[in-house]
């Protein structure tokens, strides 16, 4: 079966701050995401992930490379029909669920704002309210809850109510920066089970951003490994734990914390220098496939070490 590029990021760059004085935040960035899949983009604090999915969904503009999203470029300008499709077939769930969510808008405001800015203007009064109320049953809520306001909630609840608002647009792709990050370790495994039911259900595509490799392990497909705005390993979730190579891959692998005290207290924490590496003129990293699905950025130095080691 041939697996079909639902998401194609090109050579894509992101860059704040003026012209005397920019920051890049991404880097030169190629990756594809397919239908159906979980595509897990993971790295410390800083690294430009939120960043390179926030491209995605148009929140930041690009300053350089291409992004297609079903074939069409939705970077740069694009036409108002293509823009109003963005909007719909494109979602974002946001780390902080309560600082996402309009804490002075009831539920039922909050979770149709979507369907008011994009055009269904058309809809009733009851279809509306038919509208959430599905929304809010999809992920586990009373649809009476639409009458409160967000502060009444837990915080895996506000999270569902996110969620809600993310599936009223019936989008085929969702951008979950980081949903469970903000929420207590017992109902993170609930908000990770919803997640993985809606897409067997709706047949969505997910990029899932997080910095816990241990989480994305379990629900992603495939994992990308992201420093200071680059790429810097790609490869299938249960490879990457197998045979990382990349040291910056090995260094966040080390710091997961072991169930075992004896285990935590043995463990060798790995620390990633990029100054050890020297590139000189005309040997710097390039993005290469040293397995087949299994890429790493690295010269041809470095690739030789790489290749003994698998």
């Amino acid at each position: 079966m041939i697996e079909s590029k639902l998401v194609q990021i090109q050579d894509v760059s992101v860059t704040f701050g003026s012209r005397r004085h920019p920051f890049t935040a991404v880097d030169h960035v190629s990756l594809d995401i397919y239908k159906g899949e979980t595509f897990g983009l993971v790295g410390e604090s800083g690294s430009g992930k939120t960043t390179l999915g926030r491209a995605v969904i148009r929140i930041h503009p690009t300053s350089g490379g291409r992004i297609l999203f079903d074939g069409k470029q939705i970077n740069g300008k694009i036409s108002p029909a293509l823009d109003r499709e963005v909007t719909r077939r494109i979602q974002m769930i946001f780390q902080d669920p309560m600082s996402s969510l309009n804490e002075r808008a009831k539920v039922d405001y909050i979770v149709s704002e979507g369907l008011y800015a994009s055009g269904h203007k058309h809809l009733s009064e009851t279809e509306r309210k038919e509208k959430v109320a599905k929304a809010l049953s999809d992920v586990g809520l009373l649809p009476e809850f639409a009458s409160r306001f967000p502060h009444e909630f837990s915080g895996g609840q506000r999270q569902r109510i996110g969620i809600a608002r993310a599936l009223i647009m019936e989008p085929d792709f969702i951008i979950a920066d980081e949903p469970i990050s903000a929420l207590d370790v017992s109902i993170r495994a609930q908000v990770l089970n919803l997640l993985s039911r809606l897409q067997k259900e709706r047949d969505l595509t997910y990029l899932f951003i997080a910095h816990d490799l241990s989480v994305v392990r379990f629900i992603c497909d495939r994992i990308a490994v992201i420093h200071k705005g680059k790429i810097v390993e790609l490869t299938g979730s249960e490879e990457l734990f197998l045979h990382p190579l990349h040291p910056y891959t090995r260094a966040l692998l080390s710091a997961i914390p072991q169930p075992d005290p004896i285990a935590e207290r043995q463990k060798k924490l790995l620390v990633y220098d990029p100054s050890c590496h020297h590139y000189g003129p005309g040997n710097g990293p390039q993005w290469q496939e040293i397995l087949p699905g299994h890429f790493i950025l690295a010269n041809e130095e470095e690739m030789d070490g790489y290749r003994r080691q698998v």
